[in-house]
This record gives structure tokens, sequence and C-alpha cells, in this order.
């Protein structure tokens, strides 16, 4: 699935920026780009950052866009280890984690390719363009039971937590919770 030039998403971006119906590509920059928290036995979660080259200080002054991830330590490990921890009994976890581990694994030199590459596989695991126009028709047809199974699917996961919770916990479902992006045509 090809992400518009305009998208800049933060790394594994969280479910409420799928939800905010704002226009990606004027997200804030800086640490942002290069950060998402998901569960774990602390009630805020756990952030995971993707390091890059200069530090934090390159995140302050360079152009977002040059931005390019640093191989500093063992971030990937940890990452994927942590991602594993905190998720690896969900349902859907042993099908859609390959493929974002192999993305984490062999990440592109700028930090924007690897956000766009992780966003294009979430999207593409999910079927988003397959399925997309349906979800909306059932948005549009029959709201009250669309926002009665939203909060459903809301009441099991932490929207600040990347998207990667639902999916792995709903599956294809998380579309149910993606309506707002899918208005703003992104793609």
């Amino acid at each position: 699935m090809e992400i518009t030039d305009t998208v800049f998403p933060p790394y594994l971006p969280s479910t409420d920026w799928f939800r905010s119906g704002e226009t990606p590509s004027h997200v804030r920059y800086g640490r942002f780009l290069t950060r998402t928290r998901i569960w774990s036995n602390s009630p805020e979660g756990m952030t995971l950052t993707v390091p890059v080259e200069g530090g934090a200080s390159a995140l302050k002054r360079r152009d977002a866009s040059g931005l390019r991830v640093s191989n500093h330590g063992d971030w990937t490990r940890i990452h994927l280890g942590a991602m594993e921890a905190a998720y690896g009994r969900e349902p859907y976890f042993q099908h859609f984690f390959p493929e974002i581990a192999a993305i984490i694994e062999r990440h592109p030199a700028k930090v924007r390719n690897l956000n766009r590459s992780l966003l294009s596989a979430i999207l593409t695991l999910m079927d988003y363009e397959g399925e997309m126009d349906g979800i909306l028709r059932l948005q549009a047809e029959r709201e009250v039971r669309f926002a009665s199974i939203e909060r459903r699917l809301l009441d099991g996961i932490d929207t600040t937590h990347s998207v990667i919770e639902p999916l792995f916990r709903y599956g294809k479902d998380t579309l149910l919770l993606m309506s707002r992006y899918a208005h703003g045509g992104y793609m």
C-alpha cells in the first residue's frame, strides 16, 4: 500500500493519531516521530524510542525528512522483545507481528521511510483499501450500532498506545476505529 508523500507519520502511530481526523502531514515533529507507547505493567505504558543519528539535538535542529535511524545500541531487539512481552498472547499477534518485526529488523536508513513502511504494512495487514468503504457505509447506515461497536472496542484498549495494540487484539476489526482517518484520504 502506497502512502502519499505528504504523510510523515510517527513511529507506530497511536490509535489517537488515527482517530484525530487531522491531516497527518501537520503533526508535531521532534520526538513525536521516533516514539510510541505500548502496554506494560505500569499504568502509563512503556515508551519505545527509535534512536536517531545526532541524538535528541538532531530532532530539534534538523529537517525531519533528513533524520536518520542510528544503529547505536540494540534498539530493534529491545522493541521487538517488548512488543512480544506486551502482546504475544493476543489472538492476532502471530498473524501480524512477523511483518512488523521484519520491517523493524531491516529498518530503512531514514526515520521517515521506517515510519511510512510501518504505516503501510499496518494498513495492508488490515486490508484498509479493501475493507474501509464497507466500514464507512456501515457507519453511515447504522450510526447507533457502529457507535456501540466502536465504544466496545475502545473500552478494551488504551488509545494513547500504538495502533498495534488493537491490531494484535482485534485484528482487522481495528479498522472500525479508523473512520476519521479514512475521511482524510491520506492514501
